[in-house]
Order: C-alpha cells, then structure tokens, then sequence
C-alpha cells in the first residue's frame, strides 16, 4: 500500500476510535468519520466500503494488540500456569468490557462473524487460550484444547458477555474466577 494510503486509512482508523469513545457506534455515520478525518467521502469509501468494513478493521487491530500484549507478558512472565491463564483471561475480559460496543456492532454483521473464524487472528487466538490452557488441562488432548479455546471465545463474545455484566450483575473479577472454574480440570 502507498504510503500516503496508509496514512489515510490509519487516519480513518484513529478518528472512528476517537468518535466511538465519544458516541455510540450506532450514532457515528461514515460522514462524520470523514468530515472528522478531514478526508473526501471518497476516500474513505476507498478505504472502507462500509461501516462494517471499517469496524471489522478497527477491531481485528484491537485484537492484535491485546495478542501482542498478552504474548509480551508469557515470554516475560515466571508466574504459575494457573495465574498465567488468569491473567490473559482477566487481560480478555477487560479487552472486551473496553471495546463492547465496536465488538457488538461486528458480531452483529452479516458476514464478519464468518470471515473472522477463517481469519489469522481468530488462529492466533485461540493458540494464546490453547498455551494458557494447556498446562493446567495437561491430561487434555489438542482437539480438546481447541475446543475450549473456541468456547472461551465464544462464552465471551459480546451477547453473553453483556448478558453476564448487566443481567446477572457478574463483575469481571467474578467472570474470570468463574470461568477460571470451568476451565481449570482437576485431576
């Protein structure tokens, strides 16, 4: 990508966080995104043919750093198995509280969801919960370790997880011990 295309889509990716901060991501149109970014329509169509697009790219980067940041902490950290896999656990849950509403708005897509389970990010994922998983369920063979990966993701996307923190009134200390609970098996 040219380099002052980049600029611009790092541009439109920087205003739409600032706008989302301030408003819901339901309220933010691509107009105020451009006009904010100080960028032609079409531009930014250019960049990102629609709100989803656009979202999908924002959260897919938002999932990157916390991947970045929770494999910083494994290569550093000397911590049990057991406080490694609360970590990254406590580190999800505040990924997903702070982003709830841009996740929402991409869990909701209509083809997102799909494209994101094929996705390299997805992979590198739930290979993070497999690594954190794995020494505590050392008796656990790889398809069991995937599939818990994959319901630890799933049991945390923004529907239950919303559900969890505003109907049954869970904090997110409570959320991690709890499904600490579940995915710590005892032999």
């Amino acid at each position: 990508m040219r380099k002052d295309a980049q600029q611009n889509r790092d541009k439109i990716l920087t205003t739409a966080t600032e706008l989302f901060q301030e408003r819901t991501v339901a309220e933010v149109s691509m107009k105020d995104i451009a006009a904010a970014a100080k960028i032609g329509p079409g531009t930014l169509y250019r960049h990102f043919p629609n709100k989803n697009e656009l979202c999908s790219a924002l959260a897919l980067r938002f999932i990157d750093q916390f991947l970045s940041s929770c494999q910083d902490y494994l290569t550093q950290t000397t911590a049990t198995p057991v406080a490694q896999l609360k970590h990254v656990l406590a580190q999800y849950i505040i990924f997903r509280e702070r982003r709830l509403q841009l996740l929402a708005f991409v869990e909701t897509g209509p083809t997102v969801m799909s494209t994101y389970y094929q996705s390299d990010l997805y992979h590198r994922l739930v290979q993070l919960f497999k690594r954190v998983l794995h020494p505590v369920n050392k008796s656990v063979n790889d398809a069991e370790l995937t599939f818990q990966a994959d319901m630890l993701i799933a049991m945390l996307k923004s529907d239950s997880y919303a559900f969890q923190r505003q109907q049954r009134k869970l904090s997110q200390a409570q959320l991690e011990q709890l499904i600490t609970r579940l995915l710590v098996m005892k032999d």
